[in-house]
């Protein structure tokens, strides 16, 4: 069986470096737009895989290489050609018929008095009435950011794509590039599906088909429907079924589709707003029309007269100083909002926490700061009533309630107003109040505002039922929202499919942006707003929220300004993975795992909106997220189910077809668990690439996170050849340090530089490469090792050899400037190093050490941190660690014994690196230090203590001095500067040491 071009090498550097922009363009991503889901994999990604599992590889690998880049537009031509820059307005001239000329252009540019969507409007006509190749020439014309071809190619590839478009939009390989492509692949393609096609037919004898089992947000059946495969797109929950069906037919279908769906949407927005005209809810007497609403939940506390209205912060607009002060209404024992603009003075000291009523998980009297209540306590021991069906407010007389405490206003002039509200105002909201409550059953019954239950008992779905009472989905959004939705939705009444798909997106997209999560932010550089209910993984109540009115929703509708055609569809099923029945040539999955995100709780957020349209779109979609069939967890039973799938997927390809699993995790438990499933499902890893997918950036990461997608191409096991730990561990070891060293040349280059969760992962998808070939290990059944039941304490033997892995990885990752001396070191004296190392570029995640800790079989690591927050862990400098953790070295004199010790004491005897050498030379460092860099001390200090060993471990000592003494030159290492400085010192005493 051939090998492709991913089962031999893949360009980690330049795809990991356009997978992280992809991600950087946040809302910018192609199908971000069409609605909330978590976790979406890059295009680019996605293309590049479906391509390397199609393309053939040769027996000249750097031939290879070129020609994938050049198919990808990701070498030097296609970079270039990809750069942005804008074609000048003569191009266009000259371009154009000479009816367009005549109208709009005159001998300069545009005529005067053409406005910019008069403009928009004339540049697509033009393009529209281009042949492709007219349209290249006018692209050639642009004038490019970087004009000089020699200096961008000599650009490093990270900092040159900025100026350059995403690949995953560009159209593809030039007509000269595909000259090449064609000779080397022995084609005849002229674009991405002609290739696809041929490649598909010679490895599979038709238009290869690509397969997704957990498609969420679609970008797998997206992708491959845009390269020009037959896709098969599933899912078990129908909100992803809805987007990934969205993607391949609204998105990617025919060119009328989108302005027929914008003109739908168009016109029910229009009846919407016509409708809220004549309610009079949004609009004052003035003439302002409202631009947001600010709540705020407040409460009654035991031995208090009046409500306490609840926030972190009465900073309502930074960059207009806007603030919100409490008076007391003495006659009416409550508290009146003041709206005011505050000086600069008063602004810091609100940002600051003055007259906040909410820290922490206590309410403080704004009058009293001394007086605070228990936030729980409040609640009571069972928490908060339970709201029933047929409500949608907190009722008047509870402890709980909420009110409106300022709403910002734009006038004829575009002007922003933050003012209090009146008693025009409180009146609109009881005619808020007096319209739901009149149309709420009708509504409720005919599927515009949701009649759904929030489900007990989920990991997301408890917080608001505990601590707001929330019990049905509806309860998550005001009462000004709701009738705006439910208007909304009637006007978008339809019995055409296409349509009531577009309808779910937008009302998907204007729940996640209006809803009582919605925050409030301020700013300090531009106009305060409202944020989405997603702004991470959860569900979470708010103290203070904002709401929108109908005007301020344009920005949530979808816009279809990206359309493409696809030029194949495909079909979409929302079905158990285990009961799909469909063959497909590739299977490309993301699968839930361990800690995987809660998508059947957080997607009935949305689902709770679809009843109104989900039948008439897909009558046979249950229209339930199926939580009870969900694969979550990390038990027995996740294993099953995900054997079960693995096994049915790998059922339904021929057996020349491939899988490819992205898998993102550090559990060395949950890579064995995955190891073994696929193990069991017949399945053998012939690949592993890590690329760079992830940014700091995106909400949802917070803590010990890896940056870092593991890509597993898999085939189906063929031969039933056993395997024997014996001789697995060697070559583990081998293909460890071979990804290792593949990884470190790349590093080296610059693109991109992986951090050691990177690492680590590559460790143990290169450990299952191995493992997965066998059917056997030592001699026990597949299917007995996979569902074996262990105790805590108890590994299997994937799992150790899974955690052998990272530790030959560990070991085989030696700081630059070390490899002299990292033979001479203890385990614990490596894993310091190694720390100070990952410290040196920034890594001060907890999660990191404590898997070095594991890699280096170092049990105790708490003494020789100096700080261990999720995000904030470091070791001690020389100096930090003072005279502390010192113990004598076996062999030397006992000048230490006498010294206090930091750290673990037991009857075993003092911590390992108490008494390691290199914990002598950190003191000898900090007592130069200490002697204003006086070396003589530090060197008096090391003859004391290794005595005669002192002069055959000098030079060792050096070596360690200068790594040390680089340290100072590092940002994220700049508390080193004194002892790098000492260090320096002290290495040019004993270089010149004589007896």
């Amino acid at each position: 069986m051939q090998k492709t071009f991913i089962e031999t090498q893949f360009p980690i550097a330049r795809l990991s470096a356009e997978s992280y922009r992809e991600r950087k363009a946040v809302s910018g991503q192609t199908l971000t737009g069409l609605g909330k889901w978590w976790g979406r994999k890059p295009l680019i990604l996605v293309r590049a895989c479906i391509l390397g599992m199609l393309m053939p590889a040769s027996d000249n690998a750097a031939k290879d290489r070129e020609i994938f880049l050049k198919i990808l537009t990701m070498d030097d031509d296609g970079a270039w050609q990809r750069q942005k820059g804008e074609i000048p307005i003569r191009a266009w001239r000259e371009a154009a018929s000479p009816e367009i000329q005549d109208k709009y252009f005159g001998s300069r540019g545009f005529q005067r008095g053409i406005s910019d969507e008069e403009k928009e409007f004339v540049l697509a006509e033009i393009l529209e009435e281009l042949s492709e190749q007219q349209r290249e020439t006018l692209a050639n014309q642009k004038k490019r950011p970087i004009p000089d071809r020699g200096e961008f190619d000599n650009i490093p590839y990270l900092a040159r794509i900025a100026n350059c478009e995403r690949p995953e939009n560009s159209k593809g390989p030039s007509p000269e590039a595909w000259q090449d492509i064609n000779a080397h692949l022995g084609t005849t393609a002229q674009n991405l599906p002609e290739l696809v096609n041929q490649l598909g037919q010679r490895a599979f004898g038709r238009r290869p088909i690509v397969g997704d089992a957990f498609s969420g947000g679609g970008s797998i059946p997206f992708e491959a429907g845009r390269l020009g495969c037959n896709v098969c797109g599933s899912d078990l929950n129908p909100v992803a079924g809805i987007l990934t069906w969205a993607s391949l037919n609204i998105l990617g279908g025919e060119k009328e589709l989108a302005p027929k769906l914008t003109d739908y949407l168009t016109k029910a927005i229009k009846k919407t707003q016509a409708k809220i005209t004549e309610w009079g809810i949004e609009k004052n007497a003035q003439g302002d029309l409202a631009e947001a609403y600010l709540y705020c939940l407040e409460v009654k506390p035991d031995g208090c007269q009046y409500y306490i209205p609840l926030a972190p912060t009465w900073v309502v607009d930074e960059c207009m100083r806007m603030i919100v002060e409490w008076e007391l209404d003495e006659d009416r024992q409550c508290l009146v909002p003041h709206v005011r603009q505050a000086s600069t003075h008063e602004l810091n000291e609100f940002r600051n926490g003055r007259c906040a009523t909410v820290a922490g998980n206590r309410v403080i009297d704004p009058f009293n700061s001394s007086r605070s209540w228990s936030i729980e306590a409040l609640r009571g021991p069972v928490g908060m009533r339970h709201w029933g069906k047929d409500e949608y407010t907190f009722r008047r007389d509870e402890s709980f309630r909420e009110r409106l405490y300022c709403i910002r206003w734009t006038n004829s002039r575009g002007d922003h107003i933050y003012a209090t509200p009146d008693s025009d105002d409180l009146k609109r909201e009881e005619m808020v109040l007096s319209i739901l409550k009149e149309n709420f059953d009708r509504w409720q019954k005919d599927g515009l505002i949701p009649s759904t239950p929030i489900p007990d008992n989920g990991d997301k779905t408890d917080e608001p039922i505990r601590t707001r009472g929330w019990t049905y989905w509806h309860h998550l959004f005001a009462p000004r929202q709701l009738i705006t939705h439910a208007a909304l939705l009637e006007s978008l009444t339809t019995d055409n499919k296409a349509e009531a798909v577009y309808a779910m997106l937008n009302i998907g997209r204007v729940a996640d942006r209006n809803s009582r999560l919605c925050r409030w932010l301020t700013s300090k550089t531009q106009i305060s707003g409202s944020k989405d209910t997603f702004y991470n993984q959860a569900l979470n109540p708010l103290y203070n929220y904002s709401t929108r009115p109908l005007t301020a929703l344009e920005s949530a509708f979808v816009s279809l300004n990206k359309h493409e055609a696809l030029p194949e569809s495909g079909y979409v099923l929302v079905t158990d993975a285990r009961d799909i029945k469909h063959e497909c040539d590739i299977w490309i999955t993301d699968p839930p795992y361990a800690d995987a995100i809660s998508y059947h709780e957080l997607a009935d957020f949305f689902l709770a909106w679809y009843n109104k349209f989900l039948a008439t779109a897909f009558p046979d979609w249950i229209p339930d997220s199926c939580a009870s069939l969900a694969v979550r967890g990390d038990g027995i039973d996740f294993r099953k189910s995900m054997v079960e799938i693995y096994s049915n997927l790998a059922k339904h390809m021929p057996d020349n077809g491939m899988q490819l699993v992205m898998f993102t995790h550090q559990n060395p438990a949950v890579w064995a668990d995955l190891g073994m499933i696929l193990w069991a499902a017949g399945l053998r890893a012939s690949a592993a690439w890590t690329i760079s997918t992830e940014t700091e950036s995106v909400g949802i990461k917070k803590g010990n996170y890896v940056q870092g997608t593991v890509c597993l191409i898999l085939r189906k096991r063929s031969i039933t050849e056993p395997g024997f730990l014996f001789d697995i561990y060697p070559l583990v070891e081998d293909e460890v340090r071979n990804q290792i060293r593949s990884m470190q040349d790349l590093d080296e280059h610059g693109e991109p530089n992986f951090n050691d969760s990177d690492y680590q992962l590559a460790a143990y998808a290169a450990a299952l490469k191995v493992l997965t070939q066998y059917s056997t290990l030592d001699g026990r059944n597949v299917s007995d090792e996979v569902f074996a039941v262990r105790s805590k304490s108890e590994k299997s033997d994937f799992e150790q050899v899974i955690e052998r892995a990272i530790t030959i990885a560990c070991d085989a990752l030696i700081p630059k400037g070390l490899n002299d001396s990292w033979r001479e070191l203890n385990l614990i004296e490596r894993y310091y190093l190694r720390a100070v190392d990952i410290e040196s570029r920034g890594e001060r995640r907890k999660g990191m050490y404590e898997e070095l800790a594991r890699g280096f079989g170092v049990a105790d690591i708490k003494p020789l941190l100096k700080g261990d927050k999720a995000n904030g862990t470091c070791v001690y400098t020389p100096s930090g660690f003072g005279t502390s953790l010192l113990a004598p070295i076996d062999g030397a004199v006992e000048t230490a014994a006498a010294l206090p010790r930091r750290g673990r004491a037991s009857a075993s005897g003092p911590h390992p690196f108490a008494a390691s050498p290199l914990r002598h030379l950190l003191f000898a460092i900090c007592e130069t230090a200490t002697a204003d860099n006086d070396p003589n001390q530090g060197r008096q200090y090391l003859r004391d203590t290794f005595g005669q060993f002192y002069w055959s471990r000098r030079e060792s000592m050096v070596r360690l001095l200068d790594w040390l003494a680089a340290l100072g030159n590092s940002e994220d290492t700049s508390d080193w500067a004194k002892d790098s400085e000492a260090a320096r010192i002290l290495a040019g005493r004993l270089r010149n040491d004589d007896a």
